[in-house]
C-alpha cells in the first residue's frame, strides 16, 4: 500500500509541477518547466496525400475531423508579439496562411478568441506548421480553458533539418490550474527564442475526434540492446503488456546486443519490432534516392527475418529529417517516429513524425504518460539502454512501468499495430 500512495503522489506532482505555463505566459516572465533536450512510388506503405491544395504541393493532407480555421480570413486573429501577415506564396492548403515574425526574437505569436467557447471535451487540435526561424525550436499552443488560470499548452519540437511544412498533432505538455474544455475562450500560437529572430508559418488548424475514452501508452525501445531482453521484454511480459523494439541490422547479434532469436521470441509475443535505418550520414545529408535505399534496406531486412508486422514501422534515427525524408517513410512505411516532445492523437494524424519524449527523462516521461492518460491522448516513451550505468537506471524504469500501471483503465499499451489498427477502423 505505501508503493502505491507513492506513485500516486509522484503522478499528482508530475502532472502538475514545472509545466503550468509556456508560450506568451512565459513571454511574461513564467516558464513552462517542460524543457526537454533538444540534442537529442509506394511500397506497402502509408498512403497518399488525399486533400487539395495548389497543383504545385505535395504535402500530406488530411481529412480527419474538421476545418477550425484556414487561416484565409485573418481578421480573428490578434498578436501577441511581433507581426503578422497574410501569405500567399507560402501555402500548406488554400490560397492563404499567416506568417508571424519578430526580428528582435525572444517571442511572437496570434491569438483568437471564441467569445461563446469551443468545446474541446472531445477532440484534440491539429495543425500544419513551418518554422523558419529559430531552428530547431518549439512550437507552442495554449488553450484558455476558460481563464489564463486554467489553461493546457502544447510544445512541439521541430529539429533544424526540418525546411518546409509538416503537420502537428497538438498533445498536450503540461496545464495550469483545472482546464475546462468545454469551454474553451481562447487558442494561442507561440514561438520562443533566445533573442534570435522569429519566422514561421501556419495553416490548416483543424479538431480531431477522439475516437477513445482513454489514453494510450507506447513503449518503444532503441537499437537491440540486450538489457531490452533481459529486463524490459520479461518486466512487460508479467504485466501482459507489448512494445516496440527498433532495429539497426548491423547491431543485431554483436556484444550486448539481441539475437536474432531473441527479436523472433519478442515478436512472438506481440512485440512489434521496426525499422531503425542508421547511415553513418544523417538522412537529410543524403540524397533522396540514398535515403530512399537505406530505408528500403532496412526494411527488406526485417522482411527477410520474419517481422512482416514491425516492418512497417521505422524510428528516424537521431531524430534529423526535412521533407523528402517524410516523402520516403510515407512511400515504405505507416508510420515513423521521431522525438517531438510531446504526446499525440490517438491515433496518430501525422503519420510520418509521430513524436516521441526520452525515458530516460524520468520526470518529463511521467508527465506526458499522465497527461495522456487523463486527456485521451498517445504519449510515446523510448527508451536506450537500462540498468547500471545506463542512460535508465533499472529503478526508474520500474518507477515509470507502475506509474502507467496505476492508471488501469484509464491508460491503455499499445503496438504501433494496434494504432495501425484503429486508424484503419475509423
Amino acid at each position: 500500500m505505501k508503493r502505491t500512495t507513492s506513485r500516486r503522489a509522484f503522478i499528482a506532482a508530475a502532472v502538475t509541477s514545472g509545466v503550468a505555463v509556456a508560450g506568451c505566459s512565459q513571454l511574461q516572465g513564467s516558464t513552462d518547466g517542460n524543457e526537454t533536450s533538444a540534442t537529442s512510388p509506394t511500397d506497402d506503405g502509408s498512403g497518399t496525400p488525399n486533400g487539395g491544395g495548389t497543383e504545385t504541393q505535395d504535402y500530406h493532407y488530411t481529412d480527419r475531423g474538421s476545418v477550425l480555421d484556414d487561416f484565409e480570413d485573418l481578421s480573428n486573429w490578434g498578436t501577441i508579439r511581433g507581426t503578422q501577415i497574410a501569405e500567399t506564396n507560402d501555402v500548406y492548403k488554400g490560397d492563404q496562411s499567416v506568417r508571424v515574425k519578430n526580428p528582435s526574437g525572444g517571442g511572437a505569436g496570434i491569438f483568437r478568441a471564441f467569445p461563446d467557447g469551443l468545446d474541446l471535451t472531445d477532440q484534440d487540435l491539429s495543425i500544419a506548421g513551418k518554422l523558419e526561424s529559430p531552428r530547431p525550436g518549439k512550437l507552442a499552443v495554449e488553450v484558455i480553458a476558460p481563464a489564463r488560470s486554467d489553461h493546457l499548452v502544447c510544445r512541439r519540437y521541430i529539429p533544424d533539418t526540418m525546411d518546409d511544412w509538416m503537420r502537428i498533432d497538438l498533445g498536450y505538455t503540461g496545464k495550469r490550474g483545472e482546464p475546462d474544455l468545454s469551454n474553451v475562450q481562447e487558442i494561442r500560437l507561440i514561438v520562443l527564442s533566445d533573442d534570435e529572430p522569429i519566422n514561421f508559418v501556419v495553416d490548416d488548424l483543424r479538431t480531431i475526434p477522439k475516437p477513445v475514452d482513454s489514453g494510450r501508452v507506447l513503449l518503444s525501445f532503441n537499437n537491440v540492446r540486450a538489457s531490452h531482453y533481459d529486463i524490459a521484454f520479461q518486466e512487460l511480459q508479467r504485466r501482459g503488456w507489448s512494445a516496440m523494439e527498433t532495429v539497426d541490422p548491423d547491431e543485431v547479434n554483436s556484444n550486448n546486443a539481441l539475437t536474432t532469436g531473441q527479436l523472433r521470441e519478442m515478436r512472438d509475443a506481440g512485440w512489434d519490432i521496426t525499422s531503425l535505418p542508421s547511415p553513418n550520414t544523417p538522412l537529410p545529408e543524403l540524397s533522396t534516392k540514398e535515403q530512399r535505399r537505406v530505408i528500403k534496406d532496412t526494411k527488406e531486412y526485417l522482411d527477410l527475418k520474419g517481422f512482416t508486422d514491425g516492418k512497417q514501422f521505422m524510428t528516424i534515427d537521431s531524430d534529423k529529417f526535412d521533407r523528402e525524408t517524410l516523402q520516403v517513410i510515407r512511400d515504405h512505411h505507416e508510420y515513423g517516429f521521431t522525438f517531438g516532445a510531446s504526446p499525440n492523437t490517438v491515433p496518430p494524424v501525422e503519420n510520418a513524425t509521430v513524436s516521441q519524449v526520452y525515458g530516460n527523462d524520468l520526470n518529463g516521461s511521467a508527465r506526458m504518460i499522465n497527461l495522456a492518460a487523463q486527456y485521451n491522448q498517445l504519449a510515446v516513451i523510448t527508451f536506450p539502454d537500462i540498468g547500471p550505468n545506463s542512460p535508465v537506471p533499472e529503478s526508474e524504469f520500474m518507477q515509470l512501468m507502475n506509474i502507467i500501471e496505476d492508471w488501469g483503465d484509464n491508460l491503455q499499451v499499445v503496438t504501433p499495430s494496434d494504432l495501425l489498427e484503429m486508424e484503419q477502423n475509423l
